[in-house]
């Protein structure tokens, strides 16, 4: 969870590379659902970020 919300105060900062795949990927590993929802609900919020490192991954894995 804590890294879900690394990611939206990083989103709130316009920094989207920090913890973009990081987050994702361990909100999978862990398989906990309320962490899964964090960050998928982070998602839309990094549209406008597709060309910023880490994020074009994010939005692949999120798709798969």
């Amino acid at each position: 969870m804590f890294l879900a919300y690394r990611a939206a105060s990083y989103l709130d900062l316009k920094e989207p590379e920090p913890a973009a795949t990081e987050s994702l990927l361990l909100a999978r590993r862990i398989g906990a659902p309320c962490c899964v929802q964090l960050v998928d609900a982070l998602l839309p919020r990094f549209q406008p970020y597709q060309d910023a490192q880490g994020v074009p991954e994010l939005l692949q894995l999120a798709a798969a």
